[in-house]
């Protein structure tokens, strides 16, 4: 546990730097070259804003074209795939396709978020670490939560939700035996955000009281959670169905995307972009002089519009922001003042990422992460759990990865029996091996009696046999009855010839695999019954397929 400690922390180390990068690359050609933030897009001038969004699908289209079939896959259903079908190995080539592609989009000015991409970076950077240090399995996972976790607390300088949205998003499940090194990368990936960006102060939520609760706070909450569970349900259906679509040349896509993106920088600029900045004037009391309804809308089928035609960005920002715009709406409607105004933001933020997601406590932990405020916490629970059960009961609506998955035909999980052989390694199936020269001297062989090791491998002819120890104790006993075919006399040492002294059989010798499914899959793919596994230090076991059955059949 100690050693996947330190590994986080270097992975919430690396994880924040990359972040860093990531937003430096992001925010700094924006700010120097067009001279404002990826989030206030609304402030060019409409050719600006054109331009900027069919350039960016123009490259992307480019991009995408050009490159092979396989680095088209990126974004958060690909690091679930992975982790899943592949035991979380994942291209670094992929990684660097999303670096620079979701970059490209976002200053474009695209409705897409920086989320999605930083979890499959830190998800890429911790399945490297994992691998170069030739970890297990379940180290891999650990990993690749640490990095997910990093990535996630990095980029919204919130560790506690980076923690939570990996166990909620990624694995589904909360995995007790991973908390402490993901902790540990959480909160340095924090520190290191904070340290190179400085605090990210997304919202200013400063007018939220204390909560009085009443029944019109009721009624309002209540028409939050209907109207927030049917944005969802028109975010979730609109990419499914432009998911149909996905055989479509890239260029129509992206030129369908650009169209889209372009009347929106025509006609309501503030759905470009991630969309903070529309919500941050709402928050700080500034009007807005069209239909919050109209942007609302706008914003949701833009969003799901843009990610569903294959551009490779995030949405998790853009439906925390469409959120806290329903929020305000419905606080409008009830004619409320600023401060359940604020109040009713947080709790459509919370309510639409628990939904789109099926993350509650992360939406959760992320309002009050974010906004520094813990006022909104027992209103907000009883909108995202009952916005959560009718979106599954009504809809029967999943997570929008999970959604993408099975739209694929590909599962979001694991069986429990796949999951126990991934958290094994070989270790318990399998039994110490002697290695011994082809010639051993006769006097080395006597010693085997006090071995307490039941088998013997020794190499010939670039093939390695496997033979009991009996069967070579045997063979010595054999020279009581006179000079044996065996028997090799050397620089004047005595020498047993084992491939002569012993009936032995050829056995296939292998690297040690990272879990006990890969050594069934191994198992399953050759026919073999037994093989040599190389171990760390020059050392060898025997692991057979026999053993391993008994082994599943005991703790079945």
């Amino acid at each position: 546990m100690l050693i996947l400690a330190l590994l986080g922390a270097l992975c919430g180390l690396l994880s924040g730097l990359l972040m860093a990068l990531f937003y430096a690359v992001i925010y700094l050609p924006a700010r120097y070259l067009i001279g404002t933030d990826v989030d206030t897009f609304e402030s060019l001038p409409v050719e600006w804003r054109v331009g900027l969004s069919i350039t960016a699908c123009a490259l992307l289209a480019l991009i995408f074209a050009v490159l092979p079939h396989r680095l088209h896959k990126v974004g958060v259903p690909y690091v679930v795939e992975r982790l899943n079908y592949h035991s979380g190995n994942l291209p670094i080539w992929n990684a660097v396709v999303q670096f620079f592609t979701a970059a490209i989009g976002l200053v474009g000015g695209l409705s897409i978020g920086k989320e999605g991409p930083a979890v499959h970076l830190g998800a890429t950077l911790g399945g490297f670490l994992a691998e170069k240090a030739k970890l297990p399995q379940f180290g891999v996972e650990t990993l690749l939560v640490c990095g997910v976790a990093g990535a996630i607390s990095a980029i919204f300088q919130t560790p506690l939700a980076g923690v939570l949205f990996a166990f909620e998003v990624i694995f589904l499940e909360y995995r007790q035996g991973y908390v402490l090194p993901v902790l540990l990368s959480s909160v340095v990936a924090t520190l290191v955000s904070h340290y190179m960006i400085g605090p990210l102060e997304t919202f200013n939520i400063g007018d939220v009281s204390t909560v009085v609760f009443s029944q019109d706070l009721f009624f309002a909450c209540f028409a939050l959670v209907v109207f927030i569970v049917l944005l969802s349900a028109l975010f979730l259906q609109t990419q499914k169905m432009l998911w149909r679509f996905s055989a479509v040349s890239v260029w129509r896509r992206f030129i369908l995307a650009a169209a889209a993106t372009s009347l929106a920088a025509v006609y309501l600029p503030e759905a470009l972009g991630s969309g903070y900045g529309p919500l941050a004037h709402l928050l700080s009391g500034d009007l807005i002089v069209y239909s919050l309804l109209l942007l609302i809308v706008v914003k949701t089928v833009l969003t799901s519009f843009t990610v569903g035609l294959g551009i490779p960005g995030g949405m998790i920002g853009p439906t925390f922001i469409i959120g806290g715009l329903a929020g305000v709406q419905v606080a409008l409607v009830f004619d409320n003042n600023s401060a359940d105004v604020a109040l009713f933001a947080l709790l459509g933020m919370a309510a639409m990422m628990a939904v789109c997601f099926q993350a509650p406590l992360t939406a959760l932990v992320a309002i009050i992460e974010m906004t520094h405020s813990s006022e909104a916490i027992i209103p907000a629970l009883f909108v995202v759990v009952l916005a959560c059960l009718l979106a599954r009961g009504i809809f029967h609506q999943e997570s929008v990865f999970v959604e993408r998955l099975s739209y694929i035909g590909m599962s979001s999980t694991i069986s429990p029996f796949k999951r126990y052989l991934r958290h094994h390694t070989v270790k318990p199936v399998s039994e110490d091996v002697l290695i011994l020269p082809s010639c051993v001297p006769v006097e080395q062989v006597k010693e085997l009696a006090a071995s307490m090791v039941d088998y013997v491998a020794f190499e010939s002819d670039d093939e390695w046999r496997l033979v009991r120890r009996d069967a070579v104790l045997d063979a010595l006993q054999t020279l009581e009855f006179g000079p044996q075919l065996w028997f090799v006399v050397s620089e004047d040492k005595a020498l047993m010839d084992l491939l002569l002294a012993v009936e032995s059989n050829i056995v296939p010798l292998i690297e040690e695999p990272s879990s006990l499914e890969v050594m069934l899959n191994w198992f399953q793919q050759t026919g073999s019954l037994e093989v040599l596994v190389a171990q760390s230090g020059a050392s060898f076991s025997l692991v057979s397929r026999h053993r391993l059955d008994q082994f599943l059949l005991k703790n079945d």
